[in-house]
Protein backbone atom coordinates (compact mmCIF):
# COMPACT_ATOMS: atom_id res chain seq x y z
CA UNK A 1 0.00 0.00 0.00
CA UNK A 2 1.08 3.83 0.00
CA UNK A 3 -0.79 6.74 1.69
CA UNK A 4 -4.30 6.75 1.16
CA UNK A 5 -5.26 8.26 -2.29
CA UNK A 6 -2.68 10.49 -2.87
CA UNK A 7 0.18 10.79 -5.48
CA UNK A 8 3.76 10.12 -4.05
CA UNK A 9 2.24 12.52 -1.74
CA UNK A 10 1.54 9.72 -0.21
CA UNK A 11 1.69 8.14 -3.88
CA UNK A 12 3.42 5.08 -2.78
CA UNK A 13 0.20 3.86 0.18
CA UNK A 14 -2.15 5.12 -2.50
CA UNK A 15 -0.51 2.89 -4.62
CA UNK A 16 -0.60 -0.34 -2.33
CA UNK A 17 -4.62 0.20 -1.89
CA UNK A 18 -4.97 0.26 -5.09
CA UNK A 19 -3.40 -3.10 -5.73
CA UNK A 20 -6.34 -5.11 -3.71
CA UNK A 21 -8.57 -6.62 -6.11
CA UNK A 22 -11.78 -5.96 -5.27
CA UNK A 23 -13.13 -9.52 -4.89
CA UNK A 24 -16.74 -10.73 -3.49
CA UNK A 25 -15.16 -14.09 -2.81
CA UNK A 26 -11.42 -15.10 -3.50
CA UNK A 27 -8.99 -17.30 -2.22
CA UNK A 28 -6.74 -15.28 0.79
CA UNK A 29 -3.47 -13.50 -0.85
CA UNK A 30 -0.57 -12.07 0.36
CA UNK A 31 1.88 -9.17 -1.41
CA UNK A 32 4.69 -7.36 -0.03
CA UNK A 33 6.30 -3.87 -1.71
CA UNK A 34 9.61 -1.91 -1.19
CA UNK A 35 10.94 1.32 -3.37
CA UNK A 36 12.66 4.44 -2.84
CA UNK A 37 11.48 7.41 -4.13
CA UNK A 38 13.19 10.99 -4.38
CA UNK A 39 11.44 12.76 -1.95
CA UNK A 40 8.33 11.05 0.28
CA UNK A 41 5.11 13.81 -0.06
CA UNK A 42 2.12 12.93 1.93
CA UNK A 43 -1.05 15.74 0.51
CA UNK A 44 1.35 17.71 -0.94
CA UNK A 45 4.08 17.85 2.34
CA UNK A 46 7.88 16.69 2.39
CA UNK A 47 8.09 14.06 5.22
CA UNK A 48 11.71 13.71 4.13
CA UNK A 49 12.76 17.01 4.17
CA UNK A 50 13.37 16.88 0.66
CA UNK A 51 15.40 13.84 0.92
CA UNK A 52 15.38 10.42 -1.02
CA UNK A 53 13.97 7.74 0.98
CA UNK A 54 13.29 4.08 1.16
CA UNK A 55 9.56 2.36 1.78
CA UNK A 56 8.28 -0.90 2.09
CA UNK A 57 4.76 -2.64 3.02
CA UNK A 58 3.28 -5.36 3.26
CA UNK A 59 -0.52 -6.57 2.60
CA UNK A 60 -2.94 -9.53 2.92
CA UNK A 61 -6.19 -9.81 0.78
CA UNK A 62 -8.48 -12.08 3.45
CA UNK A 63 -10.46 -12.88 0.08
CA UNK A 64 -14.02 -11.58 1.09
CA UNK A 65 -13.48 -7.85 0.36
CA UNK A 66 -11.47 -7.46 3.83
CA UNK A 67 -8.03 -6.37 3.54
CA UNK A 68 -5.41 -5.60 6.28
CA UNK A 69 -1.69 -4.23 5.65
CA UNK A 70 1.28 -2.29 7.09
CA UNK A 71 3.15 0.72 5.50
CA UNK A 72 6.65 1.93 6.38
CA UNK A 73 8.83 4.70 5.20
CA UNK A 74 11.98 6.70 6.64
CA UNK A 75 11.31 10.50 7.28
CA UNK A 76 12.97 13.89 9.00
CA UNK A 77 10.90 16.57 10.21
CA UNK A 78 14.24 18.30 10.66
CA UNK A 79 14.16 18.66 14.52
CA UNK A 80 17.50 18.27 14.59
CA UNK A 81 19.08 15.74 17.29
CA UNK A 82 15.80 14.75 18.53
CA UNK A 83 14.47 13.90 14.90
CA UNK A 84 11.95 11.26 13.71
CA UNK A 85 13.50 8.24 12.29
CA UNK A 86 10.74 6.56 10.44
CA UNK A 87 6.78 6.28 10.13
CA UNK A 88 5.13 3.44 9.92
CA UNK A 89 1.23 3.10 9.01
CA UNK A 90 -1.52 -0.05 10.14
CA UNK A 91 -4.66 -0.03 8.18
CA UNK A 92 -7.51 -2.41 7.40
CA UNK A 93 -10.68 -1.90 5.56
CA UNK A 94 -13.27 -3.44 3.25
CA UNK A 95 -13.25 -2.71 -0.55
CA UNK A 96 -15.99 -4.11 -2.93
CA UNK A 97 -17.61 -3.63 -6.42
CA UNK A 98 -21.25 -2.06 -6.69
CA UNK A 99 -21.28 -3.12 -10.45
CA UNK A 100 -18.72 -3.65 -13.19
CA UNK A 101 -17.96 0.49 -13.25
CA UNK A 102 -18.58 1.32 -9.64
CA UNK A 103 -16.73 0.23 -6.58
CA UNK A 104 -16.19 1.31 -2.49
CA UNK A 105 -13.53 1.41 -0.42
CA UNK A 106 -13.78 2.15 3.71
CA UNK A 107 -11.45 1.73 6.41
CA UNK A 108 -8.98 2.69 8.70
CA UNK A 109 -5.50 3.84 9.19
CA UNK A 110 -3.32 4.34 12.42
CA UNK A 111 -0.18 6.87 11.43
CA UNK A 112 2.70 5.48 13.94
CA UNK A 113 6.30 8.01 14.21
CA UNK A 114 8.95 6.80 15.78
CA UNK A 115 12.22 8.37 17.29
CA UNK A 116 11.20 11.92 18.34
CA UNK A 117 9.81 11.11 21.49
CA UNK A 118 6.86 13.39 20.38
CA UNK A 119 3.51 12.95 20.39
CA UNK A 120 2.68 12.64 16.62
CA UNK A 121 0.79 9.82 16.46
CA UNK A 122 -2.86 10.25 15.11
CA UNK A 123 -5.67 8.10 13.44
CA UNK A 124 -8.59 8.44 10.26
CA UNK A 125 -11.04 6.48 9.19
CA UNK A 126 -11.83 6.89 5.12
CA UNK A 127 -13.78 6.46 2.57
CA UNK A 128 -14.01 6.53 -1.34
CA UNK A 129 -16.19 5.58 -4.33
CA UNK A 130 -14.98 4.64 -7.97
CA UNK A 131 -17.08 5.67 -11.24
CA UNK A 132 -14.79 4.06 -13.87
CA UNK A 133 -11.78 5.88 -13.64
CA UNK A 134 -13.08 9.11 -11.39
CA UNK A 135 -12.67 8.40 -7.45
CA UNK A 136 -14.29 10.69 -4.91
CA UNK A 137 -13.38 10.07 -1.29
CA UNK A 138 -13.15 11.60 2.13
CA UNK A 139 -10.87 11.16 5.36
CA UNK A 140 -11.15 12.45 8.85
CA UNK A 141 -9.01 12.66 11.88
CA UNK A 142 -10.08 13.57 15.40
CA UNK A 143 -6.70 14.76 16.50
CA UNK A 144 -4.46 15.03 13.41
CA UNK A 145 -0.68 15.22 13.35
CA UNK A 146 1.38 16.56 16.48
CA UNK A 147 -1.89 17.78 18.18
CA UNK A 148 -3.50 19.90 15.14
CA UNK A 149 -6.87 18.87 16.50
CA UNK A 150 -9.81 17.81 13.89
CA UNK A 151 -9.31 17.62 10.66
CA UNK A 152 -11.07 16.52 7.01
CA UNK A 153 -9.91 15.46 3.94
CA UNK A 154 -12.45 15.62 0.77
CA UNK A 155 -10.27 15.06 -2.65
CA UNK A 156 -10.78 13.42 -6.10
CA UNK A 157 -8.92 11.82 -8.46
CA UNK A 158 -9.02 10.52 -12.26
CA UNK A 159 -6.77 8.03 -13.68
CA UNK A 160 -6.15 7.91 -17.78
CA UNK A 161 -4.94 4.40 -19.23
CA UNK A 162 -2.45 5.63 -22.12
CA UNK A 163 -0.77 4.12 -24.93
CA UNK A 164 2.33 1.78 -24.40
CA UNK A 165 0.87 0.84 -20.56
CA UNK A 166 1.71 3.85 -19.17
CA UNK A 167 -0.98 5.63 -16.77
CA UNK A 168 -1.72 9.09 -15.83
CA UNK A 169 -3.65 9.47 -12.02
CA UNK A 170 -4.52 13.60 -11.22
CA UNK A 171 -5.22 14.17 -7.87
CA UNK A 172 -6.20 17.14 -6.06
CA UNK A 173 -7.56 17.52 -2.34
CA UNK A 174 -8.84 19.91 0.43
CA UNK A 175 -7.08 20.17 3.58
CA UNK A 176 -9.66 21.28 6.65
CA UNK A 177 -8.68 22.29 9.73
CA UNK A 178 -10.74 23.24 12.66
CA UNK A 179 -8.24 26.00 13.96
CA UNK A 180 -5.11 27.60 12.23
CA UNK A 181 -2.45 24.81 14.63
CA UNK A 182 -0.43 22.73 11.76
CA UNK A 183 0.14 25.78 9.26
CA UNK A 184 0.95 29.21 10.11
CA UNK A 185 -1.85 32.19 9.66
CA UNK A 186 -4.05 29.55 7.87
CA UNK A 187 -6.68 26.64 8.55
CA UNK A 188 -6.92 25.01 4.94
CA UNK A 189 -4.85 24.24 2.12
CA UNK A 190 -4.87 22.42 -1.22
CA UNK A 191 -2.65 19.64 -2.56
CA UNK A 192 -2.53 18.31 -5.93
CA UNK A 193 -0.74 16.24 -7.80
CA UNK A 194 -0.31 14.66 -11.73
CA UNK A 195 1.56 11.23 -11.46
CA UNK A 196 2.79 9.41 -15.04
CA UNK A 197 3.43 5.40 -14.32
CA UNK A 198 4.36 2.20 -15.88
CA UNK A 199 4.51 -1.42 -14.77
CA UNK A 200 6.75 -3.85 -16.24
CA UNK A 201 5.95 -6.79 -14.17
CA UNK A 202 6.39 -6.53 -10.64
CA UNK A 203 8.35 -3.18 -11.14
CA UNK A 204 7.02 0.24 -11.38
CA UNK A 205 7.94 2.87 -11.97
CA UNK A 206 6.63 6.49 -11.76
CA UNK A 207 7.24 10.13 -12.20
CA UNK A 208 5.22 13.24 -10.69
CA UNK A 209 4.27 16.73 -10.04
CA UNK A 210 3.69 17.27 -6.94
CA UNK A 211 2.41 20.99 -5.18
CA UNK A 212 -0.16 22.50 -2.46
CA UNK A 213 -0.88 26.66 -2.45
CA UNK A 214 1.30 27.15 0.46
CA UNK A 215 3.45 29.73 1.26
CA UNK A 216 7.45 28.72 2.71
CA UNK A 217 6.14 30.98 5.78
CA UNK A 218 3.07 29.28 6.58
CA UNK A 219 4.84 25.52 5.25
CA UNK A 220 6.98 25.79 9.02
CA UNK A 221 9.16 28.36 7.40
CA UNK A 222 10.52 25.79 4.63
CA UNK A 223 10.34 24.83 0.77
CA UNK A 224 8.50 21.41 1.85
CA UNK A 225 5.20 22.50 0.30
CA UNK A 226 6.52 23.85 -3.12
CA UNK A 227 5.63 22.25 -6.53
CA UNK A 228 8.25 19.48 -7.06
CA UNK A 229 8.44 17.11 -9.60
CA UNK A 230 9.62 13.52 -8.10
CA UNK A 231 10.49 10.02 -9.19
CA UNK A 232 10.09 6.43 -7.86
CA UNK A 233 10.30 2.80 -7.89
CA UNK A 234 7.95 0.34 -6.45
CA UNK A 235 8.76 -3.39 -6.72
CA UNK A 236 5.86 -5.73 -5.27
CA UNK A 237 5.67 -9.91 -4.70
Amino acid sequence: MNKIATAFSGAALALAISNISFAEQSDPSFSVNAGLVSDYKFRGISQSDGRPVIQAGMDLDVGNGFYLGTWASQVDFDYGSDETDYEQDFYGGYSTEINESISYDIGYIYYAYHGSGRDEDYQEIYGSLTFSDLTLGFAYSDDYWADSGNFYYPYAGYSFSLPSDFSLDLHVGLNLFDEEIFLYESDSYIDYSATLSKNFGGLTLSAAFVGTDVSDRECFDTDWCEPTLLAGATYAW
